[in-house]
């Protein structure tokens, strides 16, 4: 029996916060996830992260380049930059990354120095659905062209230059509505489905009118 082939998203909130730097602990906290719609459409509820296997192994890479499964270069240890201890606060999804001393990896050096200067300021998720989500509820003042997750697995964070590419990340939301299509204006969502009883009593009702109307005419 195969395994299933584990669904790996990214996402980049729209405004990405570094809350502190120590230069001498080569350590960064940033605000790596919120509650926001993001730039793609969608939202990850901070209170529905599930850390467990990200605080045993909280790998931290650059440009998502970790994963060893790409066709363009060999898999290549600096790819890993560091690691970080995650954890929510006020509706965030917050990091702390520890960077890589120069002597190990001079490329994880070179990342943090450019985030002292201001020229990396971001980071993005890498993360599983873990939940079937849904399209936004007008009823629980959600908006309809929304995808909500309800649940989702972090597996790494990386420092980027710009959120991930529209293209691969498009996919990997069209991989997840295929499960979950969006209802068209012409279908009628669950909360917006008819009361068959209620109808079925309204007919009788209208029957029983009717017949009154004609036993009188008679």
């Amino acid at each position: 029996m195969s395994e299933k082939k584990l669904s790996i998203n990214y996402r980049q909130i729209l405004n990405p916060e570094i809350r502190k730097i120590d230069v001498e602990g080569r350590t960064v906290e940033f605000v790596a996830s919120d509650s926001s719609i993001d730039f793609y459409g969608t939202v990850l509820p901070a209170d529905k992260w599930n850390l467990k296997r990200y605080e045993k192994n909280g790998v931290v890479g650059y440009m998502h380049d970790v994963y060893g499964d790409s066709w363009v270069k060999a898999a290549d240890p600096d790819d890993v930059i560091g690691y970080a201890k995650a954890w929510v606060e006020d509706d965030k999804l917050v990091a702390a990354i520890t960077f890589e001393p120069a002597e190990l990896n001079k490329k994880a050096d070179k990342i943090f120095r450019k985030i002292q200067f201001g020229s990396l300021n971001a980071v993005s998720v890498g993360f599983a659905p873990t939940a079937a989500g849904h399209w936004g509820s007008e009823n629980d003042e959600e908006d309809p062209d929304v995808y909500y997750y309800n649940g989702q697995e972090l597996l790494e964070i990386s420092v980027v230059n710009i959120p991930a590419n529209a293209n691969a990340v498009r996919r990997s939301i069209d991989a997840e509505l295929e499960q979950h299509p969006k209802p068209s204006t012409r279908e009628m969502r669950k909360d917006e489905a008819p009361d068959v009883e209620a109808l079925k009593k309204k007919e009788l009702t209208v029957a029983s009118a009717r017949l009154c109307l004609v036993q009188n005419k008679h």
